[in-house]
Order: structure tokens, then C-alpha cells, then sequence
């Protein structure tokens, strides 16, 4: 053999050699790291387990599942039509759904009619309601999920019980309209009560879910709050409805199996090639590599050409190494999530955009620097680790912060209520409303302050919270730039503070209606 080939063969053998005690070396410091975290975890009590946090199981007699699935199966397959209700039409200004001559549709649902015509389809689906307002007669809902499944497990159920809350919405706006408060409450209550009896369900999307829904509950407790003929126990029942959630707890859960999710996915992914392809799915999007040409073509395109090798190294780094570095960033960021949430929990300042900003600055700092990076960047090895990075996991703080806002908004604006049908006036200030309405003047979470709140001479009043900004605006409830939207909801992402509305006068409802005519027809 020339001496050539065998230095050849030297050389070959030695950089497989180095390669392999590469990939050793790389491996031993991130997951004797992530051993080392996860025993610190294990001794502050934290559940990392799937066993150790799923849900006790439910017993018949108290799941209202049944009845709420048979309700699912009754809905219409071309969808509910839904009214306006709390319809913004001037910034801090609202027309009345139920008081309107005719009922037209609310969001996506366009369409206008006779509240005859509306009252008769909404009798039609009585039975349905009726299946639905069982969920106050238990205490729990548990559509019994399987949650070994982790992340590939089916939520058929979410979009109905979304529209389960638009059909509740639609109903009560028809009992105003038709003078029966009382049936009005009952179906913001069972509204509540799908929310809230469903909050064992430790799946993130299922929370977010939830408090969409809460959202859209927001619409007819409002629109109960113009009836004149309300009476303070239906308004007592629905405030007791609306202090009882608790969308911190339920959050904290949902992290909580999510981590466990995340972890367990990660380990699947790590322990054999079949279950790394289930989870990134590279097999089907690297199906076709040099297939697209049709041909073969001078000169070739030596990335298409390497495409497969280059995925297999990265499958073998990550594997081998770089899962064990993202495995400990997805704990260290969910646990950063997690200890937010207590803290919220336990914060009695109740100032939570200061614990959201916190967290944000904490994870600002975590990242994952895989080793020798640079060198597998630069021969354009994919690095695997974003697929398992913060999914977005903390702007569901945001929302959370967003629906408290709107909870405590809507529990002061009833106890307002109450206080004016027992007075005959609006207090001068909050602090009249405790201890008989409320326990405590309720707090705004972003600038850890009581609420805001000025009573008008002409009956009205003025109640808002500052927002995500922090910013005190006086109560401005406009958009200070040119976005098109900023009135669609009380709670704006572009609005200066977050104004609960008073009822537009039947100008501002004409001038609404006479802008959207002209642009029509645009």
C-alpha cells in the first residue's frame, strides 16, 4: 500500500475518532447540567412526571359532560347567528344590542333581522340551552381527555364550546330584548360555568380557549347591566359568577402539564430516530430533496445534493448532545413562567405588569449556545432547539392579564349597579362599595392602583383601567395613531386606557351606522 493511502487512512480514522469524542464531550456537560436541575426542581416540590399531575379522575354524577356533549351534537353545522352586544361605535361608547329596532350581526357574522324572526329561531334551540345550562347543576366538566397522548392529542371539543358561549351570548341578548333579565342571567351564568367547571383541563390551548370565551361573556353581562327592570339578586348571582374565577390557578397547571409535555416529547425525540421524525417530521419535508429539477443540472446544487447528510448530522447532534441543552432551557424558562404565576398568586400589591415585566427580563437572559455552533452554522447543520423554545408561552401572561383586567373591571361595574338601584345614585368613590358590594376595592394590574372611577353628574360614570402602557390617560379611550380597529373592543391593544363603556346616544349610533354606509360603497 503507498505510503499516500495510509496516511490517508490515518488521517480518516483519526477524524472519525475526534468525532466521536466530540460528540461524547459535547454531550456530558449539558446533561450532567440538566441531572443537576432537574434534582433541584425534584427537591422544591415541583411535579415533572406525567402521573405526578394528572388529573384526578370524575366521577358520573359529577361531570355535566354528557349533557354538554349532547349539546355540541345539536348545533347547527352553517354556524349561530350572533347579535351585536356591547358593540363599540365611538371610543368609550357602546349601542345597546337589545335595545335596538332590529338585530344585526355581530363580528363575522353578518346579517340583519326582525327580533321576531330572531326570537323564533332562538326558541327553536331551547332544548339545546337547556342541555347546556346542566353544567350549573354539577361541579365539574371533564370531557375525560387522555393525556399520555402529550402533544398529539385530539381537542375536538374547543371550537364547539366556543361557539357554546357565542349561542349563550345570542340567547341572553333575546331575553332582554324580550324584558326577562332573569333568563338573561341564568345564560351568563352557564357561560361562567363552562369556563370555570372546565379549569381541571391542563392544556395551555384549552386556557386560552377559556378565557377567549370569558371574553365573549363580557358582551352580555354588559348588556344586562342596561336593563332597567334587573333586580339586585340577578345581579349578586352574576358578580358571585364572575369573582369565582380564578385564571392564575388555572394557568399555573396548564404550565405545569405543558412542561411535562414538552419534556417527554423531547426525551421520545432523543431516544430513537423513529420518534425523532414523529416529532420534527423531517422525513416528509425532506421527502423530495432533489426531486424539484426534474433532472440533473450543471453545475449541481451541492445544497440540495447535501441535504439529506446535513439533516442527518443534525439529527445525530441533537440527539446525541444539543437536546440535552434545550431539554434544560424548556425547564428553566416553563419554571420562570411557573414562579410568575405563584408569585401573581401571592402578590399583594397586585401590581402584575411589574412581576410580567420580571419574568420578561429573566428570560431575556436564557438562551441555548450549543458548542462548536458557529462551525455547524456555517456548514448549514440545522439546529433543532427552536422547536422547542417559548412556543409563546409568555404572552399567554399578557392574556392572563388582559381577562383579570376584564374580570375585575366587570365585578366593580355590577357592584356599581347594585350600589345605584340600592342608593338611587352612584357612590362618590369606590371605597362606598365595601365592604356590602365589594370585599375590597378591586386593584389594576397594571399599575398596581385601584381601578379608576369618576361619577358623572348626568347619571353615568367613568371606569377604566390604565393598560398594558401603565400609563394614567385620564380615562382616554382613543387611539393615538391612524390603525383602523382601534374601537372594535373596550379593551384595544392600540387604545390610551381601557374605558368600560357607556351607552351611545342614538346620534353617535347614527353616525356609526352612516360612516359604514359611506365606506361600503368605497
Amino acid at each position: 500500500m503507498k505510503t499516500r493511502w495510509k496516511i490517508a487512512i490515518a488521517v480518516g480514522i483519526f477524524l472519525a475518532l475526534a468525532f466521536v469524542v466530540s460528540l461524547v464531550s459535547l454531550r456530558l456537560q449539558p446533561e450532567s447540567q440538566l441531572e443537576t436541575y432537574r434534582k433541584v426542581l425534584r427537591a422544591q416540590g415541583e411535579k415533572l412526571e406525567l402521573r405526578e399531575v394528572l388529573p384526578p379522575p370524575v366521577a358520573p354524577e359529577s361531570n355535566s359532560v354528557s349533557a354538554v356533549e349532547e349539546a355540541f351534537r345539536r348545533f347547527s353545522s352553517s354556524g349561530e347567528k350572533i347579535p351585536d352586544a356591547m358593540k363599540m361605535v365611538a371610543p368609550g361608547k357602546a349601542l345597546v344590542g337589545w335595545q335596538q329596532p332590529d338585530v344585526r350581526g355581530y363580528a363575522s357574522s353578518d346579517f340583519t333581522n326582525s327580533w321576531k324572526d330572531f326570537t323564533a329561531e332562538v326558541a327553536a334551540s331551547h332544548s339545546t340551552i337547556e342541555l347546556l345550562q346542566q353544567v350549573l347543576e354539577r361541579p365539574q366538566l371533564c370531557f375525560q381527555l387522555d393525556y399520555k397522548q402529550g402533544v398529539k392529542l385530539l381537542l375536538p371539543h374547543l371550537m364547539p364550546m366556543k361557539r357554546a358561549t357565542q349561542k349563550l351570548m345570542a340567547t341572553a341578548v333575546c331575553d332582554l330584548h324580550n324584558g326577562d333579565p332573569g333568563a338573561a342571567a341564568t345564560n351568563i351564568l352557564t357561560a361562567l360555568a363552562l369556563v370555570r367547571r372546565n379549569a381541571a383541563e391542563g392544556v395551555l390551548i384549552s386556557h386560552l380557549v377559556r378565557i377567549a370565551m370569558t371574553g365573549i361573556t363580557v358582551l352580555p353581562t354588559w348588556e344586562l347591566l342596561q336593563a332597567t327592570n334587573v333586580t339586585d339578586a340577578q345581579l349578586t348571582a352574576v358578580q358571585t359568577g364572575w369573582e369565582q374565577m380564578n385564571f392564575f390557578k388555572d394557568a399555573e397547571y396548564a404550565f405545569t402539564m405543558e412542561r411535562v409535555w414538552m419534556t417527554e416529547t423531547i426525551r421520545k425525540s432523543r431516544a430513537s430516530h423513529e420518534g425523532f421524525q414523529e416529532t420534527f417530521g423531517l422525513m416528509s419535508s425532506m421527502g423530495s430533496a432533489g426531486s424539484s429539477s426534474g433532472g440533473w443540472s450543471w453545475p449541481p446544487d451541492w445544497e440540495e445534493i447535501t441535504a439529506r447528510p446535513r439533516q442527518a448530522i443534525g439529527e445525530t447532534m441533537w440527539r446525541s448532545s444539543w437536546s440535552y441543552a434545550d431539554e434544560l432551557y424548556s425547564l428553566h424558562s416553563q419554571q420562570i413562567i411557573l414562579e410568575t404565576l405563584r408569585t401573581m398568586q401571592t402578590n399583594r400589591s397586585q401590581f402584575y405588569k411589574a412581576d410580567s415585566d420580571a419574568m420578561t427580563a429573566q428570560l431575556t437572559t436564557l438562551g441555548v449556545n450549543h458548542a462548536q455552533g458557529t462551525v455547524f452554522r456555517m456548514m448549514k447543520i440545522p439546529d433543532l432547539g427552536d422547536v422547542f423554545g417559548d412556543w409563546g408561552f409568555s404572552k399567554t401572561i399578557l392574556k392572563l392579564l388582559r381577562v383579570e383586567t376584564a374580570r375585575r373591571v366587570v365585578v366593580t361595574a355590577i357592584a356599581l349597579k347594585r350600589f345605584q338601584l340600592q342608593h338611587g345614585k352612584l357612590p362618590d368613590a369606590l371605597g362606598e362599595l365595601t365592604p356590602e358590594f365589594l370585599p375590597t376595592v378591586p386593584i389594576d394590574p397594571f399599575d398596581g392602583k385601584p381601578l379608576k372611577y369618576q361619577p358623572d353628574p348626568d347619571g353615568t360614570y367613568l371606569l377604566y383601567s390604565v393598560g398594558p402602557d401603565g400609563k394614567d390617560d385620564g380615562g382616554d379611550p382613543t387611539n393615538p395613531t391612524a390603525s383602523s380597529g382601534s374601537n372594535d373592543y373596550w379593551q384595544s391593544d392600540y387604545a390610551r386606557d381601557w374605558v368600560w363603556p357607556q351607552q351611545a346616544t342614538d346620534a353617535e349610533i347614527q353616525k356609526y351606522y352612516d360612516t359604514q354606509a359611506r365606506q361600503s360603497k368605497k
